[in-house]
């Protein structure tokens, strides 16, 4: 066994939980690099506790350091410091032997060369917040190949050093992933004028108030000189963009100072269903034309992390979706998202209508869609034909199956988020809403949907999400069974 070829060793490896093949460090070399990589490529600092210590050690060596893919970071650990009295509460964190064991164990099998008490020499070092950021610029400098960074930075008004130097440093050529969620007051610190990441592919945007903050730099001028200049200077390389704000705010000097993006080809919106959502609807107005040569896939979410009141007026975020989106004209979208429950359906609508022209993939979710909310939809596509279809949730009958399989004979793949199923009574259905499921309705959906057989339908993907008890639970494979039967071109279901 031991000598068998190494990819023989990678092909056996794919079927072993990644939790198990961390640990088979001992097996042989292969494996030893396998669960290596397994046990590093993914690495968070968020609490300076003994993980978080051990970690620092070992991302010292460059032969671990540079399995490291993908890396979380929350700076509030330098608070921590100055909570733990210069650092004695946490020199003084005690282990169980149980860990202490494991510990030497895999330090052994890692074959490292580390000091008995090591450790407790970096935490007698944290004695101030300097003293970590300079441990952590150490480490961050030597990580040559993360390619996805996500960062969340808000507060810390209490910390006298800026984190600035070690967040900064993974900002590298391998990077292609930023996600970062920022106060919009630390922006200028961590995006300087001359700062850059050449070869960015993707940039998720959210942004927060410091409302602590007595006094700050005006917003407007932290998004103008700041950060639009920081996502221009993407422009060579950036093809996906998320933005969304943490609170209702006026955006729209950041959307009318970015400069065009002549690669991005996908962009995400949160949108704030409270006033005054993201500003002026014009600044959104310019953003899109602006980039209307390059988009094809456009992405809108109503959130409501903070706001006026738990009920958020409806009418508001639909009046500044129809004036945002007035005078924008996309004609190479081809994908279109609408995913939240706090965008009314008249504005999706309005939305899809904007943009059924030219898309071939559509996600609509979030909100209960009757079967006439259904019917309205599928007759928006008189174009070009439909490819790809989400839609949720729903209630499950013959007849809605029925609905699709006519209107949309070219689709390849459909994914319906369910909340019940039933059959269809006299062409209509059975009413929604009920509390108590009676499994003879269900019965009555499979005896009446055996019948119901689609030779010609193209449909070679479905999947069906069962979000309701007991439905997820007891049906999932008997659904696939029936589908199978009536949609003869199925390939995959889920």
């Amino acid at each position: 066994m031991q000598h068998l070829p190494h990819d023989v060793w990678l092909h056996i490896a794919q079927f072993i939980p990644p939790v198990t093949l961390q640990y088979m460090l001992s097996v042989n070399s292969t494996f030893f690099d396998i669960a290596m990589d397994c046990r590093y490529r993914q690495m968070s600092f968020a609490f300076l506790d003994n993980r978080m210590l051990r970690n620092l050690i070992r991302l010292k060596d460059p032969v671990v350091a540079k399995r490291v893919r993908v890396l979380h970071v929350y700076p509030g650990f330098l608070k921590q410091v100055l909570d733990s009295d210069n650092g004695k509460e946490l020199a003084h964190v005690r282990r169980s032997l149980r860990l202490r064991l494991a510990e030497l164990a895999n330090h052994l099998l890692e074959q490292k060369m580390f000091v008995k008490h090591n450790k407790y020499r970096m935490v007698q070092t944290f004695r101030t917040a300097r003293d970590v950021v300079k441990v952590m610029l150490d480490v961050f400098t030597s990580l040559p190949n993360v390619t996805d960074y996500h960062i969340m930075w808000c507060g810390l008004q209490a910390v006298p050093e800026s984190p600035v130097p070690f967040l900064a440093a993974v900002f590298h050529a391998n990077l292609r992933k930023l996600s970062l969620e920022i106060s919009l007051e630390n922006v200028e610190s961590l995006f300087s004028p001359n700062s850059s990441i050449p070869h960015l592919e993707e940039l998720d945007l959210t942004l927060r108030i410091d409302h602590f903050r007595v006094a700050s730099p005006g917003h407007n001028l932290i998004l103008i000189n700041h950060l639009a200049p920081a996502i221009t200077r993407l422009r060579s390389s950036l093809r996906k963009l998320s933005i969304q704000s943490w609170e209702p705010l006026d955006l729209s000097p950041l959307f009318r100072a970015i400069r065009h993006l002549p690669h991005l080809h996908h962009l995400t919106l949160a949108i704030p269903a409270d006033s005054p959502h993201l500003g002026d609807p014009s600044g959104l107005t310019d953003l899109l034309r602006r980039q209307r040569a390059s988009l094809r896939s456009l992405s809108l979410r109503a959130t409501q992390y903070s706001g006026a009141g738990l009920t958020p007026d409806p009418t508001s975020i639909d009046a500044w979706m129809r004036e945002a989106l007035a005078d924008v004209h996309l004609p190479y979208l081809r994908e279109l998202d609408i995913s939240s429950s706090l965008f009314p359906l008249r504005t999706s609508m309005y939305c899809l209508r904007k943009f059924a022209e030219t898309i071939t993939s559509l996600v609509l979710t979030g909100c209960y869609l009757r079967y006439p909310d259904v019917a309205t939809i599928l007759r928006e596509w008189t174009y070009r034909p439909l490819q790809s279809l989400r839609l949720g949730s729903v209630t499950l009958t013959p007849k809605l199956v029925d609905l699709l399989a006519k209107t949309l004979p070219d689709l390849y793949r459909l994914e319906l988020l369910v909340r019940e199923v039933v059959p269809s009574v006299s062409g209509h259905l059975v009413e929604t809403g009920r509390k108590a499921y009676v499994e003879s309705e269900i019965d009555d959906f499979f005896c009446e949907m055996e019948a119901h057989i689609y030779p010609h339908w193209k449909l070679r993907h479905m999947a069906i999400l069962l979000t309701s008890f007991p439905y997820r639970f007891q049906y999932g494979t008997h659904l696939q069974r029936l589908f199978a039967h009536c949609v003869p071109s199925i390939q995959g279901f889920t």
